[in-house]
């Protein structure tokens, strides 16, 4: 039976046992590590912008009031309009606005001048606090509308595009009208356009526009517009309109004359046109020469006149009328526009068309001779070509044939990659559509591959053969732009006396080799040898490394995992040895 006093002495002990093993600085370390004082640190508060007072006129509209207030750690915000909420909400940072249209909108400035205050104040996570204030004035609207207008102008009859535009000042619109008056006496006194002022009809904010085409010659037009504001307040603005007539012929340009060889593209007459009371046009061709058996006649063609019936503009300016003289037969020819407009005058241009032989080979512009060392890829021959009749190409390499066909003039390109060592000759010929030719001759010169065989990343495994000893296996990473052609191994424990092995490939560039067994202590000197595919066969050849064989070894529990199994053990002990002496004792 075990007394109360061993028990105690047992208990003591292992409460020893605890304070004095690592297990307690385990666990007590971090409680016990000295404490050091904190230091709180206060954030600025936030910062906001001052905008200035505003004084405007009531019925102005679009005023606003915009603070810009920034803080690392935004909150909220407040708006009081004479000393009274006016808005609030959450602030991320940033512009806070105020649209002074509210204003009007609740009835606000019915006595006027009117003053109010506006107060914003923001708020960061810490609840401190930054204000502006803003007064803001209205005042009466004492001023009538103020109108500007393009002025007075002329122009001729039939002539479009023309417009009397007024702007307008004004904070309070309310009606407007526009009338006509005229020394033509069906036009006297005409009501044009009027309404509400921002009607539907009226296109462009606080703007005013009329068309005024289609009056009539000889003629004076008097456009007078009325405006008033909701106060009564009233302003007029007049614009005298006067229309000739139309006394000019049209106006044409007059372009260059045109010469080009024969099968060039992209040649064409373009006049520039111009008439109030435009009618009709047209474009007569006059052959002086033609041979309408030169080159290849399935691709060109006659040249045909042009009659436009009714012609018109698109453009107030005056429109560009073009003619394509592309593709027709050899030869010379006059190509004459005449314009009329509707009171029978009328102006003409000439313009004189040339198209000459095709005299000369094509022109041959090529990316020139290459030089590259074996192995690397992405060369490429490239020619291109100036010629306006393309009939034929033929490329040969070294005196033999690489391509041919038909050529339509058509950039070519060739890839010269993987060619054996040594200088060779590309013969590019293009021919024309009359049998003309232009030679070019590249080289391409491959020089042998001047690099070894690239050996990375050599390792050693070890993997468990008997008590004694282990089996090792060599791994390395060869590769050369010209792929390998082998790749050894040479090994043993006396360098002058070794064996070899071709490595295996593993794929990815990735070889092995087997040494065989060795055992705990022994030495192994080993190297390699890689020989690439090139023409030379290039060696790289790895300087010799000594490896001892060594005993492998099962990686250490950590010291937690056995030092709580310990603790945990103990434990248990001292409670089967309790229960024990208790069981006993009864």
């Amino acid at each position: 039976m075990v007394s109360r006093r061993e028990s105690r002495v047992v208990l003591i002990g292992v409460l020893i046992w605890l304070m004095l093993s690592p297990f307690a600085f385990w666990t007590l370390g971090p409680a016990m590590l000295p404490l050091s004082p904190q230091r709180d640190f206060i954030a600025a508060a936030p910062t906001i912008s001052t905008p200035p007072d505003l004084t405007f006129e009531n019925g102005t509209m679009g005023e606003k009031i915009v603070w810009n207030a920034t803080y690392p750690e935004p909150k909220n915000y407040t708006i009081t309009r004479n000393a009274s909420l006016y808005r609030s909400g959450s602030w991320a940072g940033g512009l806070i606005e105020v649209n002074l249209n509210d204003l009007y909108t609740q009835n606000l400035t019915h006595t006027l001048p009117v003053k109010f205050v506006f107060v914003c104040t923001v708020f960061d996570m810490q609840n401190q606090s930054a204000s502006d204030e803003v007064l803001v004035t209205v005042i009466p609207d004492v001023v009538a509308p103020i109108l500007t207008s393009t002025g007075n102008f002329t122009y001729e009859e039939g002539s479009f595009g023309h417009r009397v535009n007024w702007t307008i000042q004004e904070t309070n619109p309310f009606f407007f009208n526009i009338t006509r008056k005229s020394n033509e006496t069906t036009s006297n006194l005409t009501l044009i356009l009027s309404g509400r002022w921002f009607a539907a009809n009226i296109t462009v904010g606080r703007n005013i526009t009329i068309s005024v085409d289609g009056l009539n010659a000889t003629h004076w037009y008097l456009y007078t517009l009325f405006v008033n504001d909701t106060f009564g307040r009233n302003s007029t603005s007049t614009v005298n309109v006067t229309v000739y007539t139309d006394l000019s012929p049209p106006t044409i340009t007059s372009p260059s004359d045109i010469s080009y060889e024969f099968g060039s593209k992209g040649h064409k007459i373009v006049w520039g046109v111009y008439d109030s009371n435009p009618r009709n046009y047209t474009i007569i061709v006059r052959i002086l020469y033609n041979d309408t058996s030169y080159g290849n006649t399935s691709a060109a063609h006659g040249a045909a006149n042009v009659t436009m019936s009714n012609w018109t503009l698109t453009n107030p300016k005056g429109d560009n009328i073009s003619i394509d003289v592309t593709s027709l037969y050899l030869g010379n020819y006059t190509f004459t526009m005449t314009l009329f407009d509707k009171f029978g005058r009328n102006a003409s241009d000439t313009v004189n068309l040339t198209i000459y032989k095709d005299l000369r080979p094509p022109i041959v512009t090529t990316s020139g001779n290459l030089t590259y060392e074996e192995g690397y890829t992405g060369h490429h021959l490239n020619w291109s070509a100036v010629e306006s009749n393309p009939r034929l190409y033929n490329l040969t390499r070294d005196g033999s044939v690489l391509m041919n066909g038909t050529w339509r003039g058509e950039n070519i390109s060739v890839s010269v990659d993987k060619l054996v060592v040594g200088m060779h000759v590309f013969n590019m010929t293009l021919t024309d559509f009359f049998n003309q030719s232009a030679v070019v001759i590249n080289t391409v010169n491959v020089t042998p591959d001047a690099h070894i065989p690239t050996i990375a990343d050599v390792r050693v495994i070890q993997t468990f053969a008997m008590a004694t000893s282990n089996n090792l296996t060599i791994q390395a990473y060869v590769w050369d732009l010209n792929n390998i052609s082998s790749i050894k191994i040479e090994w043993g424990i006396d360098r002058n006396s070794t064996a070899n092995e071709t490595m295996s490939d593993e794929g990815g560039g990735l070889y092995t080799a087997g040494l065989g067994e060795y055992a705990y202590g022994m030495q192994v000197w080993y190297r390699l040898v890689a020989v690439d595919n090139s023409s030379v066969k290039n060696v790289h050849t790895t300087g010799w490394t000594l490896f001892e064989v060594t005993r492998l070894s099962a990686e250490s529990t950590p010291f937690i995992v056995w030092g709580s199994l310990l603790l945990l053990g103990s434990l248990s002990i001292f409670a089967i040895l309790s229960i024990y002496y208790r069981t006993k004792t009864r």
